[in-house]
């Protein structure tokens, strides 16, 4: 352990479980729930989500509101409502929300997809896709895109998910071992150029994908899924009876630039408007606009003497900062949880630990003081699940600094 930070609250080292706990990690190959029709980083299994929620089933009877305030690609969502609860969730990123809402729209009759017709008339200058595609492949993709417009309603978002995914595979090579950062075309001889023809058959065999996949569901209930920041929560005070959720790690991930090229598809260059990529929780942005002036809890302050006095470079600037900046942020969520939550709420909540160098993130232990704090109180004794392979074993500079082992907890905490 690492010298000024305190014992784990909980009693117990990370990677110690109870006998029979169901992980929440998701599966190298995950179909259920439609966890397949787009790979959306990081989140839980919904095997596991379903799991936690069936033990809500008092509240499930009464019609209770389940919400996830970093919803992703809709896991918690889709758990809730196929168990019949009312859901909501919110997510900042709206390509999560594209993705959420096609897992939880009912297609009893999805309407037929035609390929564009050539002469559609579309523009593409400045278009954010041209970081990765050249000019006559962008045209031809927002043809597409503007067919899905023409049509919507459910069957858009399913066209534009089609389209996400035959992006990400025409585009591949701008992909490397993290598979968080996404690289642009150094200059236009590396854009990708194909054929209409071939683009337009790659598309459609997304499309049928994506169909085959989603036509086979019946949700119960509508679900309401909200673009918007976790720090300001669009929904009533005492409104929601169960939280499930799992906040992005301080593990230095830009979802933004993990997902630029479906945020290009959407409209959104993150190269020229910076405003989302600084307004995502754990960016590695620095909001220099905002002041920090948040008092975190013991675990968390400690963690930051710690990066402060690191002897590595910039530790006591630009990282010091970045983790101030995620503290504030983890913070004012679980401040807007805990105003939205009824008296007699529960929250599950699902982090990771991590290591700054070699200092231990015991974000686990950070959450339970300040849900603590906050008036939350620990249920019972968190499940932790140790994780095998992290994102720092790809950087290899991050190698070079000894590090402990690292754990995925299950925190369950009631209100008052």
């Amino acid at each position: 352990m690492q010298e000024g930070l305190a014992m784990p609250l909980s009693g117990v080292l990370p990677g110690v479980r109870r006998a029979g706990a169901l992980s929440p990690k998701r599966p190298a190959v995950e179909t259920a729930g439609l966890a397949d029709v787009f790979p959306y980083y990081a989140g839980f299994s919904f095997e596991w989500a379903c799991h936690q929620l069936a033990q809500h089933e008092e509240e499930q009877l009464s019609g209770a509101t389940v919400l996830d305030p970093w919803n992703g690609s809709g896991t918690t969502t889709l758990a809730a409502q196929s168990l019949g609860f009312k859901a909501v969730g919110v997510d900042l990123n709206p390509v999560a929300n594209v993705i959420a809402k096609l897992r939880a729209q009912e297609y009893s009759q999805i309407e037929e997809i035609k390929r564009p017709h050539a002469d559609v008339a579309v523009c593409v200058d400045d278009d954010p896709l041209a970081a990765w595609l050249s000019e006559p492949t962008v045209h031809r993709i927002r043809q597409w895109f503007k067919t899905g417009e023409d049509i919507g309603g459910p069957t858009q978002d399913l066209l534009i998910v089609s389209l996400f995914r035959a992006i990400r595979e025409v585009t591949k090579r701008f992909e490397g071992s993290n598979p968080t950062w996404v690289k642009r075309a150094k200059d236009p001889a590396e854009r990708v150029l194909i054929t209409d023809e071939e683009l337009d058959s790659i598309i459609a065999r997304h499309v049928g994908f994506v169909s085959s996949r989603v036509g086979a569901k019946s949700p119960h209930r509508p679900v309401c899924v909200i673009t918007a920041d976790s720090r300001r929560i669009p929904i009533m005070s005492n409104s929601v009876d169960v939280i499930v959720t799992s906040p992005p790690y301080l593990t230095r991930i830009d979802y933004a630039v993990a997902y630029s090229r479906e945020l290009a598809l959407l409209g959104i260059n993150i190269s020229s408007d910076r405003s989302l990529r600084a307004g995502l929780m754990g960016t590695t942005l620095i909001r220099r606009h905002e002041e920090t002036s948040v008092e975190f809890g013991k675990v968390g302050s400690s963690l930051l003497a710690l990066i402060q006095k690191h002897e590595s470079k910039a530790s006591s600037g630009y990282y010091l900062k970045q983790a101030q900046q995620y503290l504030a942020d983890l913070t004012s969520g679980l401040d807007e949880i805990t105003r939205v939550a009824r008296s007699s709420a529960t929250a599950h909540l699902v982090v990771q630990d991590s290591f700054y160098k070699d200092v231990h993130v015991p974000l686990a232990d950070i959450c339970i003081d300040e849900a603590t704090i906050r008036g939350w109180v620990l249920k019972n004794e968190p499940e932790r699940f140790p994780v095998r392979r992290t994102l720092t074993s790809l950087n290899k500079s991050a190698r070079t600094y000894k590090k402990g082992e690292v754990a995925e907890s299950v925190i369950t905490f009631s209100k008052g």
